[in-house]
């Protein structure tokens, strides 16, 4: 038995059954599928407007059976009907793909006797009506979507154009209706999908929003902003504006408020940084809130809504750099200030302008030194060993030997005992055990029971010792750095088998291990160039070497160039530019001394062509090792350095001596 189908129109107002089927529009099927989905209308609730719809055409032509029909891809879905048991039926079996293809209004008295539909009745299969009338449910575009269609299964009267218009009309307001679903469908989709973008914006950035009603005089407090600003309860009375400022820290309330209130009035939103007490704990918090007013009709303040951020991180992060650039400040005055002393007393003791020079730069180099272990624990202090490691570490376990506790001194005291062994192993190189092969130096030290060290420095095997006739610069350092720096007193006994050395410090020069103390004496990949200062570096020179000088310090490349030119090198190239020194690169040279820093720009890519060319290379830094690019087999010299450094470094990448018992790793 034939089941009872809305989709029960055929059209009777043709000439023949080729018009009938003849298509009307080039959309393909995909297409108007595709429509219909993006209507979003199958398989939704009913709809009354659509319900009133079905009525008034079952009416129009006095029919029990009528619907609006969709046409899916292998079904017909009611999105309402009247007199019809069910909501979906089969395509199959059906005129729907003939009634798209014509995309008519259509009607026809008794299919049954039409003989225009006499080759088709017998595919007919879910038609069991006589009468049947449609109007498609055609888009802008042209896609037909679906059907109102009417049935019977009693013939009728062959219907009056007024009442195929009449049923083109139900037909277009359908259409309208579902159009209209879709766009605020759409709409409703796109507000859900800007919710979500702003929840998630407001996570990602710590905020919170709130809304004042200016109608109602009601703030309305949103999740994150009660949790940020500890303020409880979902909303709460605005006081004419003032209740916010109540947790608004006293000494910023009145600023804020004349702030806000300035910028709201000349460019109706505000944006400012206070701080807040919170009314649950009491804790003081940095806030930046911004908002904007919304007028009404009358251009009057409707609402004024906006959003807080809690920027205290911020502002720590801030403080602490500010704390950061004036301690900067501070030690590169003091360092000046060290300098200058320095300068002023080496060259009152000095006998000459050669004298003067080495003992000036090996006392800047024990400075650097002491620095550069200072600058790996982030100024907490520095490992004595490492101190005096650095001091004596480029010397053979034959010459010198040492021994302690690794205890930990504070800044202060580092720089001051960095200054005393360099002073100790400066006299020692020129005048005292290790000017001769047979020499040696040991220290030692230990603490003590007032919570101080002992520090005793003993040489042997040198030339005989006599008491100086005069009293040195290294002499008076060591006495009053001990009393001044360490908070202790300082020996020297000048024995004729060798000199003998005290340092007595008290607890206030040592300080708890950092987390991250420096090894001393740690095997290195590569070279750290950096003697004992004074120290006198024998080996191969750089006479007749072809040089590329790679600085941005225009003093220092003067410097370096007069120097390395003294000691019979050629300078073929000198540059500060990494441009410029990558296509230096490609000249005739047989070394290069690269600066890792070149302006802010590394010197690597200079770095990877020597090698390519397989010319060696040496690195000069302030940073230490760790500054110097990797993957490169190169020396690095730790500046500040001196001529002699650069040109023991550079010979000895050149021309290694065989039988130089000393390693590049001074």
């Amino acid at each position: 038995m034939a089941l009872p189908v809305a989709f029960l129109i055929f059209p009777v107002y043709g000439d023949s059954v080729s018009e009938i089927v003849a298509p009307v529009t080039e959309l393909t099927e995909e297409h108007r599928l595709a429509v219909l989905k993006g209507l979003g209308a199958l398989d939704t609730d009913s709809d009354p407007s659509f319900d009133r719809l079905a009525r008034l055409a079952a009416a129009l032509f006095a029919a029990p059976r009528a619907a609006v029909v969709l046409v899916d891809r292998d079904r017909l879905w009611h999105k309402a009907s009247v007199g019809l048991p069910r909501r979906e039926y089969d395509r199959a079996g059906t005129l729907a793909d003939r009634m798209i293809e014509r995309a008519e209004t259509l009607a026809s008295p008794d299919i049954g006797c039409d003989p225009r539909f006499a080759e088709f009745h017998d595919q007919l299969t879910q038609v069991d009506v006589r009468f049947f009338a449609c109007a498609p449910l055609k888009t802008p575009e042209g896609a037909v979507i679906g059907l109102l269609s009417v049935g019977d299964p009693e013939a009728h009267p062959p219907a009056t154009p007024v009442q195929l218009a009449a049923l083109a009309d139900l037909a277009d307001l359908a259409m309208d209706k579902l159009l209209n679903d879709a766009r605020r469908l759409a709409n409703e989709r796109g507000q859900r999908l800007d919710r979500q973008r702003r929840d998630l914006a407001l996570k990602a950035g710590g905020l919170g929003e709130f809304e004042w009603d200016m109608a109602c005089d009601r703030v309305v407090l949103s999740e994150d902003m009660r949790s940020l600003t500890g303020v409880k309860g979902l909303s709460l009375d605005a006081d004419q504006g003032d209740a916010p400022f109540r947790y608004v820290h006293p000494e910023d309330r009145e600023s804020l408020k004349s702030e806000i209130e300035q910028s709201v009035r000349e460019t109706g939103r505000y944006i400012a940084e206070y701080r807040i007490i919170r009314p649950d704990n009491g804790e003081i918090r940095w806030m930046m809130g911004a908002g904007a007013l919304v007028l009404d009709d009358s251009g009057g303040g409707r609402k004024l809504f906006g959003v807080v951020q809690d920027i205290s991180g911020r502002k720590q992060v801030e403080e602490q750099r500010e704390t950061l650039m004036a301690e900067l400040d501070h030690r590169v005055k003091n360092v000046l200030a060290a300098v200058q002393s320095l300068a002023a007393q080496s060259a009152r003791r000095a006998r000459s302008l050669e004298e003067f020079l080495p003992a000036f730069s090996g006392r800047l180099q024990a400075l650097a030194q002491a620095h550069q272990l200072l600058t790996e624990t982030r100024w907490q202090g520095a490992s004595l060993l490492s101190l005096v490691s650095a001091e004596l570490g480029g010397l053979g376990r034959a010459q010198a030997c040492w021994t302690g506790p690794d205890l930990f001194l504070t800044p202060r005291a580092a720089n001051a005992l960095s200054l005393a062994l360099h002073e100790l192993a400066t006299n020692a190189i020129k005048y005292g055990a290790l000017s001769t092969e047979g020499g040696r130096v040991r220290v030692d030290w230990r603490t003590v029971q007032d919570g101080g060290f002992e520090l005793d420095w003993a040489e042997a095997g040198g030339p005989v010792v006599e008491p100086p006739t005069r009293r040195g610069f290294g002499s008076v350092l060591l006495e009053r750095i001990t009393a001044r720096e360490l908070g202790g007193v300082g020996q020297m006994v000048f024995a004729p088998e060798g000199l003998r050395a005290r340092l007595r410090a008290d607890q206030g020069a040592l300080t708890e291990s950092a987390a991250e103390t420096p090894a001393a004496q740690t095997p290195s990949e590569r070279p750290l160039v950096q003697p004992p200062p004074g120290m006198s570096l024998q080996g191969p020179g750089v006479e007749g070497l072809r040089l590329l000088l790679v600085e941005d310090s225009t003093l220092l490349a003067l410097e370096l160039e007069s120097g390395l030119v003294e000691a019979g090198a050629t300078v073929v190239g000198a540059t500060g530019d990494p441009d410029e020194a990558l296509s230096m690169a490609e000249a005739d040279i047989d070394v290069a001394v690269l600066d890792v820093n070149l302006g802010g720009r590394l010197v690597t890519p200079v770095a990877e062509r020597l090698a390519e060319r397989g010319i060696p290379f040496v690195f000069a830094t302030g940073y230490g090792e760790q500054g110097a690019p990797q993957g490169f087999n190169a020396p690095v010299v730790r500046k500040p350095y001196n001529i002699q450094q650069i040109i023991r470094a550079v010979a000895d990448l050149v021309r290694p001596a065989s039988d130089d018992p000393v390693s590049p790793q001074l």
